[in-house]
This record gives structure tokens, C-alpha cells and sequence, in this order.
């Protein structure tokens, strides 16, 4: 296979001879992000870092449905279960589905604490980090804002296999009385993926 070289892949030209008929608006020139190498195969000069921002800030601007306490997820620690039983649920974001979360309500009922579990965060212990450092007591009703400081500082982007998982934690010394209840209610909006 022959390499064809056109006039935009020369050394020291790229970017300088727009496309036939195209004109640039006032002040403007037209500049090559980058060329294909047809022997190579590859693109050259192209930032892909460039498009991919471009791509993300498109993607968070684009909504296409509202996450809240309809996308609830519960976890249920049966009665007269002893002091330190862990129960999960987990769930997982939709393949070709983008989520933005910009609160997590965390409710704990009597006799169990809770967190949250995400799956792109670092393991621990062959395990996923929990969102809180310190479990949320029984018996608490608590927002909190991943965008905030001391939080994430941006909304929790989560895609297509990432999962969020419900954890509870049986705290009473006698243990639950009663089925006991932790609910994470995310709140959000879901968009269409382009990275």
C-alpha cells in the first residue's frame, strides 16, 4: 500500500489550506486537530483529551430523566437478628446509562446504622469503599451533597455497571426486635452517555 501525503499532513503545514469553499468566520483559521496516517492506521496530533472534555460537558448538560426517591434502593435486616449482622443490596446502573447524583439521602431505622458502598471507588480489603468513613447511626434521616466540600467536590457520575450498595448494620447489643430498614434515596438525573 502506497502512503498518500496530503497537503494538511506536510510537515510544518497543518492546519493552513481549509477544505475547498469553506470560509472561516472573520478573524479565524482554520487549524487540524490532527491527521490520519493511512500506513499507520492511527490518528496523529489528535488530542483526545480535548474531545473527551468536550464530550463530558456535553453529556452532564444533557438530561434525559430525573433520579429520586422513586429509584430508591432498601435493604432489610430480618427481626431478631444479632448485633453485627450485616445485610446489603446492591444496584446496578443500566448499561448505556450515565448517571449524575448530586444527593444521597441516607435513612437509618431503629437498631441499624448504614452506608453506601460505590463500586468505582477504590477496594478495600478486595471490598468497595464505602461513601461515609464512619457508619450513619440508627434512627438518622441525613442528605448528603457529593458536590459539596469535604464531600466530592462534583456530582457522583456513575455508569452503565457501576453499582451502589446498600449497607446496614445491626447495632443493638440485643439485637432487632422487629424488621429493620436502611434506604438510600439517590437524587439526580440520568443522561445520555457519550464517553
Amino acid at each position: 500500500m502506497e502512503k498518500t501525503i496530503a497537503p494538511q499532513q506536510a510537515p510544518g503545514l497543518p492546519g493552513t489550506r481549509p477544505p475547498k469553499g469553506w470560509v472561516p468566520p472573520l478573524g479565524q483559521q482554520l487549524e487540524l486537530l490532527g491527521v490520519f496516517d493511512n500506513e499507520t492506521g492511527y490518528w496523529v496530533g489528535f488530542p483526545l483529551q480535548l474531545l473527551r472534555e468536550a464530550l463530558l460537558e456535553a453529556e452532564y448538560l444533557h438530561t434525559e430523566d430525573r433520579i429520586d426517591e422513586r429509584d430508591k434502593i432498601a435493604v432489610t435486616v430480618p427481626d431478631a437478628s444479632a448485633q453485627d449482622t450485616v445485610k446489603t443490596t446492591e444496584y446496578e446502573v443500566p448499561a448505556g446509562e450515565v448517571w449524575y447524583l448530586n444527593r444521597l439521602n441516607l435513612v437509618t431505622e431503629a437498631e441499624v446504622s448504614g452506608n453506601i458502598r460505590i463500586s468505582k471507588f477504590p477496594k478495600v480489603s478486595d471490598v468497595d469503599k464505602k461513601y461515609l468513613g464512619t457508619d450513619q447511626a440508627a434512627s438518622a434521616n441525613t442528605n448528603y451533597d457529593p458536590a459539596a466540600a469535604g464531600q466530592l467536590g462534583a456530582d457522583l457520575r456513575l455508569i452503565g455497571g457501576d453499582k451502589i450498595t446498600v449497607v446496614a448494620t445491626v447495632t443493638a447489643a440485643g439485637g432487632t426486635t422487629a424488621d429493620r430498614k436502611v434506604t438510600l434515596n439517590p437524587y439526580g438525573r440520568k443522561a445520555r452517555r457519550l464517553v
